[in-house]
């Protein structure tokens, strides 16, 4: 069957839908013309002004343009997680699956057949030409590179997430979300969309294809740019049947590269050769073609994020020397085997953390299901073109906590914020700024050192006289899988790490370096507080005062507990003295808790960006109130309660009164108290942890204006300067 019969029936069904059939001809395409290609092919007059096509480019005038799926109308309307209403205002009921959009995709490179002596003319007499695999999003105008009209935008890296649910597409926004309405404790796997181009190598240039934003030596280095897509049929490429592969090739190897580099923990060749110490099996797969559209890698749901490993049956072991240096390694040590072979959990231990740090025992392993690989793509038909063959960096990574939100966009909202330098605990990093090569260990050698562009965002070749639209327009609201929605390397990281060697190599990506399991750097990350090294769920508050333990992106309790199932503090009387009582941090153990099914997106995943940010200058403010500015100064404030508040509330009234203001939304509130942070007690339960009250604050804060007060003091209210 020809494409244009896939895209007719795409059409049809939408058709059954009058809001649809109306959407289009408002523009003045009918979608039940026949022969819809010429329909397709004709000049129409494009409503920029209506919902959702504010950002078509502006030199977009027909449903498809051959080759260009940013001025292809009919593609926009399906793939724009913005169009969502007819021209009357009503909300659809109906929207495109993921295989019609990727149907008429298809179709906008297909309706006129360029041969392999068009492309190399489009790309120019001696740039080279390969089969380059690339990871795929058609986005609005905000949240593409160049930010002149909504478009494709495309990643050599692309970004899969574990899960213990099947992965859920919502049509409407034209994507994946993590969290399960009817199960808060299930994490949906999010898959990544991976597709073949023909495509040109060429100097980075940000008018043009991109990177953007671009990074010192970008013109120097080399990168993949897309040309033309690849899908079966006679109707792709003139001349030729094409029948495409892609194949695609996961690995954990955790545990192995762990013995590797430490060979005095008890295991070596053959057995590290094997699983659970190496992992190939059961990790991806394809999703279903005739639902998804093809090329769509989904993590396989597990039952658990975590689980014990086992090697031949039985619970594997390792041994941990005395007092040992793993160099940068965070691996799980809390789970002591017995001399009968049973399991002791040490954080039931008064010493935990001394006991861990002594070593000389064995420890029980435990894996993950998170991995790095290559997405690669044959054309048998090409081989004649004699193309070198260029496959997709494939990461399947942690669960993103935050899916509504991405680095690339944190990173740009807080340029313009003016934070102290000292703001964050680590420095905002985004997975598409680093300039590193793909995992060099990976079979084949795919990724040689060299290659340095993998993980950079570009788009199509931009015509650069095109102007750009500037009518704001929503940003997308699902998760994305491409890397401006990954956290950039530190040691280990989140989503990806340095490659290990003699020491932190900083020129390759290398997953079998990062916390084994993951949650093991999730209470690391988490605990630090803002973004180390991710959008992290910021539990600092949970834990008495600590040194680098500050509070960036509060969190409410329930939102807190549902996340990594830590009790919040509480404040108590201990012998007529104020205190606040902590889950002791050395006695916390996610790992123990993912085991438990006790971690959670279902809140944190439908934060909106704005909510978050909110949140941060919030903070921000209710600590300048109290002339904390630094991380030196804020370390002596610990934040007790953190609420969103929803009026009518009669506290909120109260103060409002008293001062004669009133806060506009969102208004938080927050009890903040003075530390000792030398002086944190250990109760009888060793478990916990006490903090002694100094004094004590309440604060409601707003975007303009806070009301404070000191215990029995009076309400004031103070106007804000904005960082």
């Amino acid at each position: 069957m020809a494409v244009i019969d896939d895209v007719e029936a795409v059409c049809t069904r939408l058709a059954s839908d009058s809001g649809w059939h109306a959407l289009f001809l408002h523009h003045g395409l009918d979608i039940k013309a026949r022969p819809l290609a010429a329909e397709l092919s004709k000049t129409l007059s494009v409503d920029r002004t209506l919902k959702g096509f504010e950002d078509f480019s502006l030199t977009g005038q027909r449903g498809i343009e051959a080759g260009k799926p940013a001025r292809s109308l009919l593609f926009h309307a399906l793939a724009s997680p913005n169009v969502l209403k007819g021209p009357d205002g009503k909300a659809f009921s109906l929207f495109p699956t993921a295989a019609e959009i990727e149907t008429v995709l298809n179709y906008v490179y297909g309706s006129r057949l360029p041969s392999m002596t068009d492309l190399q003319q489009q790309a120019g007499t001696g740039t080279p030409l390969g089969i380059v695999v690339f990871a795929v999003e058609y986005r609005p105008r905000p949240d593409t590179g160049h930010k002149k009209h909504a478009d494709l935008c495309f990643s050599r890296t692309g970004i899969a997430r574990v899960g213990t649910a099947p992965p859920h597409y919502d049509r409407a926004r034209r994507g994946f979300l993590p969290w399960v309405t009817s199960n808060p404790r299930a994490i949906r796997v999010i898959p990544a969309r991976y597709s073949a181009y023909i495509a040109m190598q060429k100097a980075g240039d940000s008018l043009e294809f991109g990177p953007w934003p671009a990074q010192s030596g970008d013109d120097a280095r080399q990168f993949w740019v897309p040309l033309h897509k690849l899908f079966d049929g006679p109707d792709c490429i003139a001349g030729l049947d094409l029948k495409l592969k892609m194949d695609f090739f996961q690995i954990n190897e955790k545990l192995r590269q762990f013995h590797r580099n430490f060979p005095g923990s008890g295991w070596g060749e053959p057995d590290i050769s094997n699983e659970p110490f190496v992992i190939t099996r059961n990790l991806v797969k394809w999703a279903d073609p005739k639902v998804y559209g093809s090329g769509l890698l989904t993590p396989v749901a597990k039952t658990h994020l975590v689980e014990e490993a086992r090697y031949k049956g039985e619970r594997l072991f390792f041994s941990i020397p005395q007092a040992p240096d793993y160099q940068g390694y965070i691996i799980n040590r809390r789970f002591k085997q017995n001399d009968d072979g049973s399991v002791h959990d040490l954080s039931t231990e008064r010493d935990v953390q001394a006991i861990v740090d002594a070593g000389g025992y064995n420890a029980l392993h435990f894996i993950d299901h998170t991995a790095d690989g290559q997405v690669s793509a044959t054309c048998p038909a090409l081989d004649t073109a004699r193309l070198s063959h260029w496959p997709a960096y494939s990461l399947v990574s942690a669960p993103c906590f935050y899916p509504l939100h991405t680095p690339r966009r944190l990173h740009e909202w807080s340029l313009g914020q003016r934070f102290p330098q000292v703001f964050f605990g680590q420095s905002l990093r985004v997975l598409a700024d680093r300039r590193m090569a793909g995992n060099t260990r990976l079979p084949g050698g795919h990724f040689p050192v060299q290659d340095k562009s993998i993980a950079a965002i570009i788009s199509h070749t931009l015509d650069t006289g095109e102007p750009a639209t500037t009518v704001a327009v929503a940003h997308q609201q699902r998760q994305t899988c491409l890397t401006d929605g990954g956290a950039g390397t530190l040691s280990p990281g989140w989503d990806i790490a340095p490659k290990f060697g003699s020491g932190f190599n900083p020129d390759s990506f290398d997953a079998s370096v990062l916390g084994s399991p993951w949650t093991d750097d999730m209470k690391i990350c988490d605990a630090t507080g803002a973004y180390w090294p991710v959008l992290s769920a910021d539990s600092s508050r949970n834990y008495a005062p600590r040194e680098d333990g500050i509070a960036i992106i509060p969190l409410q309790n329930e939102e807190q507990f549902a996340c990594d199932g830590v009790n919040t503090p509480r404040l108590i009387d201990v012998d007529n003295v104020r205190r606040v009582e902590y889950e002791s941090y050395d006695h916390v153990d996610l790992t123990r808790n993912a085991l438990d099914n006790r971690i959670s997106v279902s809140l944190l995943a439908q934060t909106t960006a704005e909510d978050y940010q909110a949140r941060i200058l919030s903070m921000h403010n209710a600590f300048g109130a109290l002339g904390a500015i630094t991380r030196q100064e804020k370390k002596r404030w610990s934040v007790l309660l953190f609420q969103k508040v929803r009026r009518p509330d009669k506290e909120l009234d109260q103060a409002e009164s008293t001062t004669g203001t009133r806060l506009e939304a969102p208004v938080h509130a927050y009890q903040i108290y003075r530390n000792n942070i030398d002086g944190t007690t250990i109760p009888e339960d060793f478990t916990k942890r006490h903090a002694e009250v100094l004094e004590m604050f309440y604060l409601f804060v707003s975007p303009t204006t806070l009301l404070i007060k000191r215990e029995q003091d009076p309400w004031q209210a103070r106007y804000l300067v904005h960082p």
